[in-house]
């Protein structure tokens, strides 16, 4: 009788792990989706100048750039996604695979805010574009734009490690 006791409460601990592992596997990748990218400080002049900041993961790069956020479930309030060009040319974005809705926010080379997005719909394949040529995006938790008071008027004033 011990015998089935034993077995059978190992059974029910092992289905608890295998659930545990299965809730928590998917939680970890969503956070954690672009791991590999650097991350910085940014730090934006609002339309109040007053300076805030932001962990930015960096997206300067093709494959980073085109993998952006996408599948990503969690954005914390604070935190963000920046992509960075060489150049400086009209931009255009989607949500495509984005189960976020993001506040989109475009920049020039000197970091002057152009335009925004905000509230974008998730996984739209509509285009977002920048009303002028731009080196910088920010893409944000949906809201924070607003949150925060950014808007025209405001700049990247530094990026820092």
């Amino acid at each position: 009788m011990n015998y089935f006791l034993k077995t059978y409460t190992y059974i029910i601990l092992l289905k608890l792990i295998l659930k545990l592992v299965f809730l928590i596997i998917p939680f970890v990748l969503s956070v954690n989706v672009n791991a590999d990218l650097n991350t910085k400080e940014l730090h934006i002049l609002n339309s109040d100048q007053t300076s805030i900041k932001f962990k930015v993961e960096i997206a300067d790069n093709n494959e980073s750039r085109s993998k952006g956020l996408m599948w990503r479930k969690i954005l914390p309030i604070g935190t963000g996604m920046l992509f960075v060009w060489e150049d400086e040319k009209n931009r255009s974005f989607w949500m495509k695979n984005t189960p976020l809705s993001l506040d989109i926010l475009f920049f020039d080379k000197n970091g002057l805010y152009i335009n925004s997005a905000l509230n974008t719909e998730p996984f739209s394949t509509k285009k977002i574009s920048s009303s002028k040529p731009s080196k910088f995006v920010l893409e944000l938790l949906s809201g924070s734009s607003k949150l925060f008071n950014i808007r025209e008027n405001s700049r990247i004033i530094n990026i820092l490690d």
